[in-house]
């Protein structure tokens, strides 16, 4: 108890540092003038009385420091008063202090960016109310549930709560005379109930409210300019009127999570659609014991609503919403790898920095050697000196953490305004929080220790005797110096980035111009969405279609159009299992993509068809299959005419396709099966038609947007040339070329700075050498081969260890590239270490100016 109040007692005089220190001064006066009282007193004069007062009191400085050590922290007074004087001497030289502040402002900026990113993509709390207590619950192995079996849980009693969503919708809204399509979350009447949603404007959806919609932040700001009338007012809304109730915050994160953000939120309707099934776990109830109720009630469900060979209560998975639990839900494997990727990345850049300011420390000891020799000879120990040292390069870190923060919150501030080209919406809301604090200060104390610790002990351990006579010899062999292991460092660092970011560059520019096996010139795509309470029926939706088609395809200038359910790139859809054909009645399992098309998709996408033929209108149950398919299930067969089983039904097969790309660049030898347009009465609201032109498609867009339109004006339409849906695909390139691209020029900037700084450092503290030289007959090129050697020294070593790092460090980028770009391509190597030297040449050219510059009679006299 005693040490709490000692250690309240010393916290609080931190805050009344000057009151306590005026009182003190008051009481040692009176103290002064007491006992100088009881002295004149005796018959002396007041002047003598004093100062026999104070020869017997003694030092006052030091009673004071008596009295004050009893109420301050020692070592925070210490580092207080060792932060003033590094904050002095950084005043006197502030060149070095505001390059060595840039250099970590900058690694710590682009570490810490990073962090946020990864920070909100992975690990973001949801908004919602105790996100902990809330839980995705998955049943018979799929992540939605139809709202049948939705509603038998939910009153099964087993939660405090479930609600469920529907996060891959979209719908159609209707303002004046334009469509425009929205992607919406279907939500059940009480999902913000459950989750505990907050709205920043109006009410959430509630029980009851079955055209009632919230929406986005965003979509607030953007389409209805923030007018707080909109809440209350209508929407049209797949043709129905919706509410708006309530408008959520501009900081709203989905339970979904990874930046996921639709533009509404809309009741589910009815008994129509999936639903992803969110619950409150009951205060202490373990995981385990929820799974077992959970278990148990689609045993209940299966007895009640028996469903073939599908059973609920296989495949039982409750998951968190938070943290690593929801990655540990989600097949997010490669976006843990790319973030892991830019991780260390952004560390070797801090490296680079950190180096960098090592090296400038060591070379602010060197010139001050004199100083600490002279603070040693008159009492100060070997460690309080490295003290004095650590405060300076800690004073940098503190410094350069605060600007990195500022770069920080101004980056994350633009990345929050981009909207990425993705087929879902995804908004990224990065905010600083006490994790980035957090991993700020171990940052700032990592740069710290890497900054200063060394160049402290190094400086501090040269003879005393030696440095008080400032012992400098008149010639000197250029020698392996801890600076010159620090450059060293750095450009061997920087080959690594430079490698990675040149490795991204060159899989954007094959990406760009590699063909994906389709037309791109060409071709344009219009998405049509229509209302679905427009077409109930099938045949609507096939007289709207052959209409479209024959329109679209009497349009001048246009040599072909065709539908599809898929467009490569853009989406996909893998089916995998046992494939039997009459050829091979046991089967083979493979796993394929899979497409619905429509006459001439082939014709129209210029995919050229290797034997038999396209697709009929009569066609129904035929099938054509990609080349990679076709010898995977039928060796060197012509598998034209033969059958093969996937499904109940026996499909024959009418074509065989060439290879093309279905969903990444980077695919190879992906084996790919197309089905007929509308085949098992498959017919979605969502229609992708495909138009050929006979010249630029950009041209022909208006006139087919303008068609579709007379077609039905309630569909939400989007046309554009096929060129530009290459977006999403290209995207993951686009990144990573930006990223890398830019932290591989940042560290070869620092790295070219700390070789600057080197060979600066090398001639000034040669420069007598130098003279002596001139005075003995050298010749500019002698001098200037002097400096050139060195640095060469340095660009070698680093080109060499660089060179033998990055062939293993890009090893495991492969997974991002296009096929045609190897990591270990010996040119990749060879165009990096040109471009190192390059610039390794350029922060050569001033040190290398001033050698030639320097005088021999001034240089001799140099001290």
């Amino acid at each position: 108890m005693n040490a709490w109040k000692e250690a309240f007692r010393r916290l609080a005089y931190l805050f009344r540092r000057s009151r306590f220190d005026h009182d003190l001064e008051e009481e040692l006066r009176f103290h002064l003038e007491t006992r100088a009282d009881e002295l004149e007193r005796t018959g002396i004069t007041r002047a003598a009385a004093l100062a026999r007062a104070r020869r017997e009191f003694g030092p006052a400085a030091r009673a004071s420091e008596d009295t004050r050590s009893a109420w301050e922290f020692r070592w925070l007074e210490d580092l207080a008063a060792d932060l003033r004087y590094a904050g002095r001497a950084f005043r006197r030289n502030p060149a070095f202090a505001g390059t060595a502040i840039a250099c970590l402002a900058l690694g710590i900026g682009a570490n810490t960016t990073i962090f946020s990113l990864a920070e909100e993509v992975l690990f973001s709390r949801p908004s919602a109310r105790d996100p902990e207590s809330l839980v995705n619950i998955r049943i018979g192995g799929n992540s939605h549930a139809p709202m049948r079996e939705y509603r038998f849980m939910r009153d099964a009693g087993i939660y405090d709560g479930l609600g469920g969503e529907n996060e891959e919708y979209q719908v159609n809204w209707r303002h004046g005379a334009a469509n425009d399509r929205l992607y919406a979350a279907r939500v059940t009447e009480n999902f913000f109930e459950v989750t505990g949603i907050p709205v920043a404007l109006g009410r959430p959806i509630r029980t009851g409210d079955a055209t009632a919609v919230v929406l986005s932040y965003g979509l607030w700001q953007r389409r209805f300019g923030g007018d707080p009338a909109v809440a209350g007012s209508a929407m049209t809304i797949d043709g129905r009127l919706y509410t708006v109730v309530g408008i959520l915050p501009r900081d709203h994160r989905t339970v979904i999570g990874f930046g996921f953000s639709p533009d509404v939120y809309l009741t589910v309707p009815g008994d129509q659609g999936i639903v992803a099934l969110y619950a409150r776990v009951p205060q202490g109830l373990t995981r385990a014991a929820l799974i077992g109720r959970t278990k148990a009630a689609c045993q209940e469900l299966d007895r009640t609503y028996p469903n073939g060979n599908l059973k609920w209560a296989n495949d039982i998975f409750v998951g968190g919403v938070t943290g690593i639990d929801r990655i540990g839900g989600n097949n997010v494997i490669p976006i843990v790898a790319f973030f892991g990727m830019l991780m260390v990345v952004v560390g070797l850049v801090l490296l680079i920095a950190c180096a960098n300011v090592a090296s400038m420390l060591l070379a602010r000891a060197a010139s001050r050697s004199q100083e600490l020799a002279i603070r040693q000879s008159i009492g100060a120990g070997r460690w309080r000196l490295v003290r004095q040292l650590l405060a300076e390069s800690l004073l940098l870190a503190v410094c350069g953490t605060t600007l990195g923060l500022a770069l920080n919150l101004l980056l994350t501030r633009l990345m929050g305004n981009i909207r990425l080209p993705l087929p879902v919406p995804i908004q990224f809301v990065i905010q600083p929080d006490w994790r980035l604090l957090a991993y700020a200060a171990a940052v700032a104390t990592l740069c710290c220790l890497a900054t200063g610790l060394v160049p402290a002990l190094r400086a501090t351990h040269a003879g005393l005797s030696d440095a008080l006579k400032h012992d400098e010899h008149q010639t000197a062999r250029t020698r392996w110096t801890l600076r010159n292991a620090l450059v060293t460092g750095q450009l061997a660092a920087s080959i690594v980035l430079l490698a990675a970011g040149f490795l991204f560059l060159r899989n954007l520019v094959n990406a760009s111009t590699s063909s994906p096996g389709f037309d791109l010139q060409h071709t344009i795509w219009s998405f049509m969405r229509l209302v679905p309470e427009s077409y109930p029926t099938t045949e609507k939706r096939e007289a709207l279609i052959s209409a479209a088609l024959e329109r679209l395809s009497t349009l001048p200038g246009v040599e072909s159009a065709a539908i599809a359910r898929i467009i490569p790139l853009n989406d996909q859809m893998t089916t995998g299992g046992t494939v039997r054909t009459d050829l091979s009645p046991q089967g083979v399992h493979v796993r394929f993509r899979e497409n619905y098309v429509g006459p001439d998709y082939f014709r129209t996408m210029q995919i050229p068809i290797r034997q038999g033929r396209e697709f009929l209108a009569a066609d129904r149950q035929g099938v054509i299959i990609n080349e990679n398919l076709a010898r995977r299930l039928f060796g060197a067969v012509n598998p034209v005419g033969h059958v093969l089983r996937f499904t109940t039904t026996p499909r024959e097969i009418v074509g065989v396709a060439a290879n093309s790309k279905y969903f990444t660049l980077g695919e190879e030898d992906q084996m790919a099966l197309y089905e007929t347009f509308g085949a098992g009465g498959r017919m979605p609201e969502n229609l992708h038609f495909l138009v050929r032109s006979a010249g630029r498609p950009e041209a022909l867009v208006p006139a087919v947007q303008a068609t579709l339109a007379r077609l039905d004006n309630t569909a939400a339409l989007e046309t554009k040339p096929m060129s530009q849906a290459l977006v999403f695909a290209l995207l993951p390139s686009r990144v990573g070329a930006a990223i890398l691209g830019s932290m591989g020029v940042l560290g070869l900037v620092l790295a070219s700075v700390g070789l600057y700084g080197v060979l600066l450092f090398a001639v000034s503290r040669r420069i007598r050498e130098i003279g002596l030289r001139v005075a003995l007959g050298a010749s500019r090129r002698s001098i200037l081969a002097l400096v050139m050697r060195q640095s060469a020294a340095l660009v070698g070593s680093g080109l060499a260890v660089g060179t033998a790092l990055a062939v293993f460090a890009v090893k495991p980028m492969a997974m991002f590239l296009v096929p045609n770009v190897h990591p270990s391509d010996v040119s990749n190597f060879i165009v990096v270490g040109l471009v190192l030297t390059l610039v390794a040449f350029i922060a050569t050219v001033p040190p290398a100016l001033r050698a030639l510059r320097v005088d021999p009679m001034v240089a001799l006299r140099h001290e």
